[in-house]
């Protein structure tokens, strides 16, 4: 039997728990890439040990396993955001906190970090996170993180049919 959203919520809360624990209280200023591909490997690791038996599973040092897990850690992100952030919102602030460009603008940061969508500013943290932890490990982020939105509205619209069917 598959796991359902609100056990991957867990799952998601448990590798935010851990990116929480590794990284700066602030929002602001926002790590630079070499601090973001480190806690985007904490938090994708602290999901590897709560979704993987095989403990050779639970170290992300190379493509396929980062493939594998930080694809699920997206998906599950986005899952944990529901109701408060929505997918679109949450890759949007998180392609600001990685953006190099200048002027810096925070228009969808400030979206997710309005006072009734928390934590889905530290969600979106995490998740550009683990897009440059992706990244460095060279996997195609963008085909990644819109396989990862693509499965969440997937699971979500699945859960929804078998709430409305009773099942």
């Amino acid at each position: 039997m598959y796991p359902d959203n609100t056990i991957r919520e867990e799952w998601a809360a448990e590798a935010l728990t851990a990116y929480n624990g590794a990284a700066p209280a602030a929002l602001l200023p926002f790590p630079d890439r070499t601090e973001r591909v480190r806690l985007g490997i904490i938090a994708a690791e602290a999901l590897a040990r709560v979704t993987r038996r095989n403990r050779d599973g639970h170290t992300v040092d190379g493509p396929d396993i980062a493939d594998e897990v930080i694809g699920d850690l997206l998906c599950y992100a986005v899952l944990l955001a529901e109701g408060r952030a929505t997918a679109d919102q949450l890759t949007r602030a998180a392609a600001e906190m990685r953006s190099t460009d200048y002027p810096v603008t925070l228009t969808a940061v400030c979206e997710v970090s309005a006072p009734d969508a928390r934590p889905a500013d530290r969600i979106a943290a995490m998740i550009a996170a683990a897009l440059d932890a992706a990244e460095h490990f060279g996997c195609d982020v963008p085909a990644m993180l819109d396989h990862a939105v693509t499965c969440a509205q997937e699971m979500q619209a699945e859960e929804a049919a078998e709430e409305d069917s009773g099942a």
